[in-house]
């Protein structure tokens, strides 16, 4: 940033700087907006609406990139993956498959893939799809939040090239809020807020002690911007910048013996111990910090740390294509404008031409007493035209008509043509539309689909990316809310569940330990290659079907259960277990499983009685300890009163 540079506590000027360099940004938006009013079905332009009523046509609706895009959203949402956590260290296997568990969860309650299927859709369209992950604000509500976001909120440092975003300088939304609801939001700043709404026009700025009434006052008369872009009194909403900035420190590393390496705390006992002998090597370095802050125009409201447990930002970007120079997103639909935009020119000239007619008429076949040349010019092309004719013409064929039928014929190959282009622009196949091909076996249509597939690889792989990034986001989320504390979550194992138990203290050999801490897991989330929709278990049933009646009888006994586990038979996995039992494979597995299960629980349960007693007991001795001193405190006090009023008594008597 040229001039002011970006550090802890972000100053006007510096922010001042990065809404410069907003507004110098590329004018892509424009063209986005464009894109999706074509899906949207708002194709004709004024001059087109125009010309169709002075021809007399009724509004035309061909709106063919719905349906094409429409099929490119149903691949993504037909190919639906879930998430799952892996680990490159076997030990740490059962911390990965209870976090898979965990993420599952998250996924499902905080409709993540509703989030990301707008996303995709946003992208597709737009060029560019944005989704938020954080924190929900409703206590009352899951505690983590996925919501799509409008791709005309957000603005990003444009010198970045990282499809995350990761050196960017600076990320900002804006958004429009109720006044009253931002001073909710906001209570030390609500004075501030309501005197930049009344135009400072109920305070005197420069009397009495220094509230920073004056430097606010003073910092917006300033401001290089109406007080429209952030203050609109006809609906009574203020526009609120949040701005997640990056900033850089001198710091300390520590690079442990595997290479890796973890920013070095004074305040880590490990740390210290860790490096006093010498098990790790320090080294000076420049670290990144994160930041968020809120704007009202030019007032900085709050500015604090990143909540986070990342340095990223909390809007993931899904990318489809960028320029090559600008690096401006666009979608699939920007190169289907032209196709669609010829082919309502051309519909309406195939309707002018259906209803165009020639007329030759010599100046004496004409009756002018019964009708007059202007009269026949509007006529001649209704079902129920009438002409009165001279009977005393020279020429008995000096009146003609004709109609261009050839004319039309070559307009409504052109109009098919076009259409075949926009499918071909977008990279889709007649067949993923489940449109009539030149294909004739399924195979050769399944190849034609794979096509498709293959020439929408770029975009579908920067969903993938994102995707995977909105998975990490939320696992982020899910481990700093369990780490210190004892938690535990039920796994599917087999036919029946188990237990993986998190940060539990165990005794060993060697003394107490951590049984799976999460602080230390080194693990990561990745996408499961088969897809988990309905329609691709029902195509693995199909084939593993034929798989089966082609096995011989012995080992139909082994698939069959397998093939009923990919159905959605209810209980489908009890059956299965029976069904293997019947069938001599794995004899008594399910049994053994279900008894060591059994006494897995038996055993859990008596440990939590004896825990539940103990807390009694605590319980008691610690009621029992609170009566006897408030007895001891009783007597103390009755004790002081007996003396006070023995006192007392010799007084009296002394006077006496």
């Amino acid at each position: 940033m040229i001039g002011t540079a970006i550090t802890m506590d972000i100053s006007v000027e510096a922010y001042d700087r990065i809404c410069r360099d907003i507004r110098e940004q590329p004018k892509w938006r424009l063209d986005s907006d464009t894109d999706c009013d074509y899906y949207d079905g708002a194709q004709t332009s004024a001059e087109v609406v125009q010309r169709l009523k002075d021809a007399g046509i009724p509004p035309q609706e061909s709106n063919l990139i719905k349906p094409t895009i429409n099929a490119v959203l149903g691949l993504e949402a037909r190919t639906r993956t879930d998430y799952r956590v892996t680990s490159d260290d076997e030990s740490q296997a059962e911390i990965a498959e209870g976090l898979s568990a965990r993420i599952k969860e998250a996924e499902t309650e905080s409709r993540a893939d509703r989030a990301m299927s707008d996303a995709y859709s946003s992208m597709i369209r737009g060029g560019i799809g944005w989704v938020e992950v954080s924190r929900e604000f409703d206590p009352l509500k899951y505690p983590y939040r996925v919501r799509e976001v409008h791709r005309n909120e957000i603005y990003w440092d444009w010198t970045a090239r990282e499809p995350d975003l990761s050196d960017a300088r600076y990320l900002r939304r804006d958004k429009w809020v109720d006044r009253v609801q931002a001073s909710l939001m906001l209570p030390d700043q609500a004075e501030l807020i309501q005197n930049s709404w009344s135009g400072w026009n109920n305070l005197d700025v420069y009397e009495g002690a220094d509230t920073g009434m004056a430097r606010a006052f003073e910092t917006e008369q300033t401001w290089g911007r109406s007080h429209e872009d952030y203050l609109n009194r006809n609906s009574g909403m203020v526009r609120l910048s949040e701005l997640w900035y990056r900033h850089f420190e001198e710091g300390h590393v520590l690079v442990l013996p595997d290479g890796k390496a973890i920013e070095y705390r004074e305040d880590n006992f490990y740390h210290q111990a860790a490096v006093a002998q010498g098990l790790v090597e320090v080294q000076k370095s420049l670290l990144t910090r994160m930041r968020v802050s809120i704007w009202l125009g030019p007032h900085k409201l709050m500015d604090v740390p990143s909540p986070l447990p990342h340095t990223d930002f909390p809007y993931i970007p899904f990318w489809c294509f960028r320029k090559d120079r600008s690096r401006a997103p666009y979608g699939l639909i920007r190169d289907m404008r032209g196709p669609q935009d010829q082919i309502i020119d051309l519909d309406i000239l195939l309707y002018e031409v259906l209803n165009s007619v020639k007329v030759e008429v010599d100046n004496d076949a004409l009756d002018l007493s019964q009708n007059s040349y202007q009269e026949v010019a509007q006529n001649i092309s209704s079902l129920r035209s009438m002409t009165v004719l001279n009977a005393q013409r020279r020429n008995a064929g000096g009146f003609k008509i004709t109609r261009e039928y050839q004319l039309a014929a070559q307009v409504f190959q052109l109009v098919q043509e076009r259409k075949k282009r926009i499918e071909e622009v977008g990279g889709i196949y007649r067949a993923m539309l489940g449109a009539d091909t030149t294909a004739s076996s399924g195979v050769a249509i399944n190849s034609l689909v794979e096509q498709g597939s293959t020439v929408l690889a770029e975009p579908n792989d920067n969903f993938r990316y994102a995707r995977r990034m909105v998975g990490q986001h939320l696992l982020s989320l899910i481990r700093q809310d369990m780490l210190g504390n004892a938690a535990s979550v039920a796994v599917k194992h087999g036919a029946g569940q188990k237990i993986v138990y998190f940060n539990r203290q165990v005794m060993t050999d060697s003394g107490p330990a951590i049984e799976n801490d999460i602080a230390t897991a080194q693990v990561k989330v990745v996408l499961e290659d088969i897809p988990a929709t309905a329609s691709f278990r029902a195509q693995q049933l199909h084939a593993f079907t034929q798989i089966v009646q082609a096995a011989p009888p012995a080992y139909q006994a082994v698939l069959y259960p397998a093939m009923l586990e990919l159905s959605d038979v209810p209980n489908r996995h009890a059956l299965a277990d029976q069904l293997r039992n019947v069938g001599n494979v794995n004899p008594g597995s399910g049994q053994q499983a279900q008894a060591l299960q059994q006494r897995f629980d038996a055993a859990m349960q008596q440990q939590a009685q004896i825990v539940s007693g103990l807390q009694a007991q605590l319980i008691e001795t610690q009621q029992a300890l609170v009566d006897m001193s408030r007895d001891l405190d009783s007597k103390e006090r009755g004790l002081d009163i007996g003396q006070d009023k023995n006192r007392t008594d010799a007084g009296i008597k002394a006077d006496n």
